[in-house]
């Protein structure tokens, strides 16, 4: 089988040929880059001719298709998402079973921090099975030098806007309605809930049925706000860079309040405060200098 090759400043993707019932297949790739990208985006998926001149063969991927293949088990087309180059690197899967005629989502992890991650997932989705904020758990396995997650597929398109909407803390207020241990407050007693951990539009897929929440690796009980105040800021510091996130946040404050108050919290600085301080650990640990930068500008004007 050939695989077209698209390639980004910081990963690739891999696709097969794919007719209309597979078009779903291309979700992996989000052009968030700017106008140029999503002309690029446009020609690849579009224009066989530009396709091909990024062929590549199934014996020359460099990445263990084989492997993958052998573990998931099935008869399946499938298309794959290299990941950002670092410690918690996974290859993303989007595939169609040829037998059963079903669509699924996969990822597999062989770095031990992405294994982590992926092992996180997988309990996360086994204790929330019943409340169907998650994706449904298909399967998994584990080997000596990797772990496989299998899970549903599910459809929507991200985002049209990048704004707070109301529909955005609706979801954030969902998920605060839930818990993945007994434990309802933390070390400094703030109240604590369900959070996804990387609330961001990219995770975020919308449909006729509402929004949905992929990518749980991060998943965990962490105080109030803690998904609202990461919607907040990744996006700002994605998008508008130039602009500090205490005046993003400040901006927000009319749904960041309506929040708080639907749970009960009259002042939430407690809660940005301890949100500011783990996410400069994670982006410590991840050595994101650009970020870290910022969540500690963000936590001297809290202090």
């Amino acid at each position: 089988m050939k695989f077209y090759r698209f390639k980004t400043f910081t990963t690739s993707y891999y696709f097969p040929e794919l007719d209309n019932a597979h078009q779903y297949m291309y979700g992996l790739y989000s052009a968030y880059g700017g106008q140029l990208s999503s002309v690029y985006w446009w020609l690849f998926r579009k224009c066989r001719i530009v396709r091909w001149f990024s062929v590549v063969d199934e014996k020359r991927l460099n990445f263990p298709y084989s492997l993958i293949r052998k573990v998931d088990g099935t008869d399946s087309l499938m298309s794959f998402n290299m990941g950002s180059p670092g410690v918690e690197q996974k290859i993303s899967i989007l595939g169609y079973d040829n037998i059963t005629a079903e669509p699924f989502f996969a990822k597999f992890s062989q770095k031990p921090a992405a294994r982590s991650l992926t092992e996180n997932e997988i309990r996360v989705y086994r204790i929330l099975n019943e409340t169907m904020l998650t994706p449904k758990l298909l399967g998994c396995s584990h080997g000596e030098d990797y772990d496989y997650l299998k899970a549903e597929y599910i459809p929507g398109a991200r985002p049209q806007t990048r704004e707070l909407t109301d529909d955005v803390v609706q979801l954030c207020l969902m998920l605060a309605q839930h818990h993945l241990t007994e434990k309802r407050t933390d070390a400094s007693e703030l109240t604590i809930c369900l959070s996804h951990g990387d609330f961001c539009p990219w995770n975020i897929l919308v449909s006729d049925k509402g929004m949905r929440l992929i990518d749980w690796e991060l998943a965990d009980d962490r105080p109030l706000g803690f998904d609202l105040f990461t919607y907040i800021c990744q996006v700002s510091a994605l998008f508008t860079p130039e602009k500090t996130l205490q005046k993003s946040i400040d901006e927000a404050d009319e749904k960041v309040k309506y929040y708080f108050n639907a749970l009960g919290i009259v002042d939430y600085l407690p809660y940005l405060r301890a949100f500011a301080e783990e996410k400069i650990e994670y982006e410590r640990s991840k050595g994101n200098n650009r970020l870290l930068v910022k969540y500690e500008e963000l936590l001297s004007i809290l202090i």
